[in-house]
């Protein structure tokens, strides 16, 4: 069984190092077609997150554990945004049009710890259901290639050539991701069920974050249609896949 998670991993650092390798092969990504992929990502976390991983944290620990679960992760990005770094700049196009004068420590910081959940949501999810480690898992690669783009290209806004955002990106993506499910793997047994259950829940919180500030900094902003179709697709395409695998 662990050779799939780490096939998982893999795929998903692999989806971040594409969308890096994406970002500083062309001239100009554009702010719509970030949108679109951001947006599209977006719909497929709430989904899973509202329909898969809050009804099985309820189930595992309970209604009101789940709840603080939930919040406990939605504060966490919360308050790292707030006092050290957007914690996910692919979760607003627009962050990838800002100069900055250098690529900070703080944002590294930030950025590695949402690619440390990454890892450990594919982790949890894969020792909860056969289904929910499906669904987490093509949720957050969805996720992995514009956060690979947009990464890449806050670097190059910062003045780093190609080659170093390039490696800057596939290094913190590859490291931090490999790292969550590494320490998943070493801190949650199979037979914990109910850690399990708190730590579902405090990713799917973490989820929840991304989407709220993606899709009201994208959607109120840029191109409301086509973000909003492509969150919508995004939610149908993970919803069928659970269809597929056995219902909601």
């Amino acid at each position: 069984m662990l050779p799939r998670l780490f096939i998982r991993l893999f795929i998903a650092v692999f989806m971040a190092t594409l969308g890096a390798f994406l970002a500083v092969s062309f001239k100009k990504i554009s702010h719509r077609s970030l949108c679109i992929l951001i947006s599209f990502a977006a719909g497929a976390l709430l989904a899973v997150s509202l329909f898969d991983i809050f009804p099985e944290t309820v189930e595992i620990v309970g209604f009101l554990p789940a709840i603080f679960s939930f919040l406990s992760g939605y504060l966490v990005f919360f308050f790292i945004t707030r006092f050290v770094f957007h914690i996910c700049p692919a979760c607003a196009a627009t962050h990838t049009e800002v100069n900055f004068k250098a690529v900070t420590l703080a944002m590294v910081v930030a950025l590695s710890v949402h690619s440390f959940m990454d890892g450990l949501a594919i982790y949890s999810g894969y020792v909860a259901t056969s289904k929910i480690g499906l669904l987490i898992f093509l949720a957050v690669a969805y996720h992995k290639l514009p956060e690979g783009m947009a990464l890449a290209l806050v670097s190059r806004g910062s003045g780093a050539g190609r080659a170093r955002s390039f490696f800057l990106s596939f290094s913190i993506e590859s490291l931090t991701t490999f790292a969550g499910g590494v320490a998943g793997l070493v801190a949650l047994l199979p037979g914990a069920s109910r850690w399990v259950g708190y730590v579902l829940g405090h990713v799917g919180g973490g989820f929840v974050f991304l989407v709220v500030h993606a899709l009201l900094s994208e959607v109120i902003k840029h191109h409301p249609r086509s973000t909003l179709l492509a969150a919508f697709l995004g939610a149908v395409s993970i919803s069928l896949v659970g269809v597929f695998f056995g219902g909601f």
